[in-house]
């Protein structure tokens, strides 16, 4: 059977197979009480704030009491008042620091709020809750969410209406807060929360959509509240509403924990901590214990389903982890102000995924790859940092979690809110072993990461040995992110194709068959190793293979070498595969379409043919990209969906290049990048070897089916001179030789 002529039923079961039995049944489950109506009904049993009256859901208690408690201490939160940490604030973050700060809530304050971590949208003050400032849609505040989709041609994304009401413009407001006393932020606080509650009443409109958007709001809250506890702006009357708020959000959240496990997402790990914070932190609720008990109860369960015991988040992408750990080291911490504490297993996987996401993030820019999915999520804004600055989240970690520490800087603040100081002494993190399906060559200053891995969970990408690479906190060779979920073809999650990724597609084809925009059948699992070669302090070689081409006949194998700071090597080898149990293949050779492709950042550039040579120019240096191949091939380059070659080779004329040249650096942010193809279409084997080179005083050259790259010596130098030969010749088939012997002959 064909890879076009795959039935329906055959994707069906294999879209069960995905999903497996339990979650399955659970989102039957879920989208049987949808389509019933019985979910529209149960949601509207409870409408109208008078259902949540404190007479109701908090018998026995007033609103002054409320107050007085959080305001005396008597209910502990990581700080009471923001006032008292003023003087700490600024001294974590300096006059450049503060004069940021308060530009930011200045913003705010004129309307202009942040979405996904580094974009800003006007929207008003109180915000448009119901408008998308990108397409100036709007979804109507009377339509019923248990009969919405995230994505409609009425109002476009969703994610765009709901990011204001995630509410994460109010820790800005916050960190203002204490550096001038200024009462203008907690009113405008207030303010939001009164018209949001007005615009919005339980459970009846779209922004009750999602039981994760209202974990979230229930976190932003308790921190605002406890920010502004002693502000005049904080009265009873706005005490009550907002208590009012937290449960009726609590009870929501509840009402479809079963679509969230039947997710197996970072959902599940969110309403968890929502459900528990809102049992902890609002004692005075009738369900506050069972919340507080049913949400330990699902931490529990989906911090082992979800991370691995090596530290990996299911949904392997960096953001996403960042953002569980983000919600567990917010539980971990309250759980020790509240004696209230959480199974021990919760920390030691927190502590995995912490240990392992370190590894990631580049010591000279704080940045990490930005690798798997990401929605733009940065749920504690409590620092002045990039977006993909992962250092406030690091030191922040290492304070709750008692971790080795970063050097002081900006991104100690976090931990200031959390009332914990980071204390442990600074030391070198190990490097992620084969187990986690990421592998680390290099050093500090120079290193690449391959994803190399077997998948157990359903993949959200179809990525197997993709390479990034990172030189003086330069992300060379990079992943394009994820832009949009919701847009249009090609932008419905279109950056978890193949041929976006910086690996080899063959005949056009995904690693992985799409079966949605997000989910893929046939999985590709690869394997790897990364080793020292040559006595070397760190791993300075990786080798690997996936098997997602297998079903038409094709092995892909992939080896790097680290070239001791001046560079890679990478070979990739496109084999045949003949294997009995392949229906669809024809042992008889016939041409492939067989192509690489690196996205690179948008540097200057200058292109040579024969070989195939680009030439970027950084700040730093200039780094020579030469691409060459076993057989003939056709080289172009793409910025922004457009090749640049004024004269294309035909077969690349009719290329589809509207994914490529791009990279979003946060959701909905999309910006140029350079895309360099090389295609070829040939019998195989096909060997491609690209060749990186960060050092002026490296050379490269072809002496007959052998690429030399050396180090020259000067004469005055003692730094470790080598060479590498590397045959252009690819095997004929798959050989179990261990590759370092076939493409990497050492000579020092």
């Amino acid at each position: 059977m064909s890879m076009g002529k795959i039935s329906k039923l055959d994707t069906l079961l294999q879209v069960g197979r995905t999903f497996g039995m339990r979650d399955g049944i659970l989102r039957l489950q879920y989208e049987l009480q949808r389509g019933s109506g019985l979910l529209s009904w149960r949601m509207r049993s409870v409408q109208g704030w008078d259902s949540w009256d404190l007479k109701q859901i908090a018998p026995g208690f007033r609103a002054e009491e409320m107050r007085a408690a959080r305001r005396d201490g008597g209910l502990r939160f990581f700080f009471t008042g923001a006032q008292a940490l003023g003087a700490g604030v600024k001294d974590i973050i300096g006059p450049d620091g503060e004069a940021s700060v308060l530009a930011e809530a200045e913003c705010i304050l004129q309307g202009n709020l942040p979405f996904f971590g580094q974009l800003s949208y006007a929207c008003g003050v109180p915000p448009r809750w119901f408008r998308n400032p990108v397409t100036d849609q709007s979804v109507s505040p009377q339509q019923s969410w248990t009969h919405m989709r995230f994505a409609s041609p009425a109002y476009g994304d969703l994610k765009f209406i709901l990011e204001p009401s995630r509410f994460l413009f109010v820790y800005p407001l916050v960190r203002a807060y204490p550096l001038t006393g200024d009462e203008r932020f907690p009113q405008a606080f207030w303010s939001a929360i009164e018209d949001w509650a007005l615009h919005s009443p339980p459970m009846a409109g779209p922004l009750w959509i999602c039981g994760q958007e209202c974990s979230l709001r229930i976190l932003a809250w308790s921190f605002a509240l406890h920010a502004f506890i002693n502000s005049p702006s904080t009265t009873n009357p706005r005490v009550a509403l907002l208590v009012s708020m937290m449960a009726a959000h609590a009870w929501r959240t509840a009402q479809t924990l079963g679509y969230a496990r039947s997710q197996r997402s970072n959902h599940l790990i969110t309403e968890a901590v929502g459900l528990w914070s809102a049992g902890t932190l609002y004692p005075e609720l009738s369900e506050a214990q069972v919340w507080r008990n049913l949400g330990a109860h699902i931490l529990h369960e989906a911090a082992l389903d979800h991370i691995t015991p090596e530290g990996v988040s299911q949904q392997h992408s960096f953001n996403y982890q960042r953002m569980i750990l983000h919600l567990l080291l917010w539980a971990l911490r309250l759980a020790e102000i509240s004696s209230a504490p959480l199974h021990e297993e919760i920390r030691a996987r927190a502590q995995s995924a912490y240990d392992f996401l370190r590894q990631w993030v580049d010591p000279i820019s704080g940045l990490v790859p930005n690798y798997g999915s990401d929605d733009g999520s940065l749920i504690l804004p409590l620092a002045s940092a990039s977006y993909r600055d992962f250092r406030p989240l690091l030191q922040l970690g290492a304070a709750v979690l008692h971790r080795p520490t970063l050097q002081p800087g900006p991104w100690d603040e976090p931990a200031l809110w959390f009332g914990v100081k980071p204390a442990a002494a600074h030391t070198t993190a190990t490097l992620p072993s084969a187990e986690t399906g990421y592998f680390r060559l290099g050093d500090q200053n120079s290193w690449a990461l391959i994803r190399a891995g077997r998948y157990t969970r359903r993949p959200f990408q179809a990525d197997q040995l993709h390479v990034d690479l990172w030189w003086q906190g330069i992300n060379l060779a990079r992943d394009p992110g994820t832009y949009l979920y919701n847009g249009p073809p090609p932008w419905n999650n279109g950056f978890a194709r193949t041929a976006v990724h910086n690996t080899v597609t063959v005949d056009h084809h995904d690693q992985m068959r799409r079966a949605d925009r997000f989910l893929w059948v046939d999985w590709a699992q690869a394997s790897g190793k990364a080793y020292p070669s040559n006595n070397q302090a760190c791993a300075d070689r990786f080798e690997g293979e996936h098997d997602g081409y297998r079903r038409v006949g094709v092995t892909h194998r992939r080896a790097v070498q680290w070239l001791h700071g001046s560079g890679w090597i990478i070979v990739d080898d496109i084999l045949d595969d003949i294997l009995d149990d392949i229906s669809d293949y024809n042992d008889e050779p016939r041409d492939r379409d067989v192509r690489l492709h690196w996205l690179v950042a948008d540097l200057p550039f200058e292109v040579t043919d024969s070989p195939f040579q680009v030439v970027f120019q950084s700040e730093q240096a200039r780094i020579r990209w030469s691409i060459f191949s076993s057989v003939p091939g056709s080289a172009t380059m793409v910025r922004a969906g457009k090749q640049l070659a004024k004269n294309v080779p035909p077969e690349l004329a009719h290329a589809d290049t509207r994914l490529l040249g791009w990279e979003a650096p946060t959701y909905g942010d999309l910006r140029p990048a350079v895309s360099m193809l090389l295609h070829t279409r040939s019998q195989l084997p096909v060997r491609f070897v690209t060749v990186v080179l960060t050092n002026q005083r490296c050379r490269i050259e072809s002496q007959g089916s052998e690429i030399v790259i050396a180090h020259e010596k000067l004469h005055d130098e003692s730094a470790k001179v080598f060479e590498y030969r590397v045959n252009l010749s690819a095997p004929a088939v798959p050989s179990t030789e261990p590759s370092s012997r076939r493409l990497f002959p050492v000579v020092s």
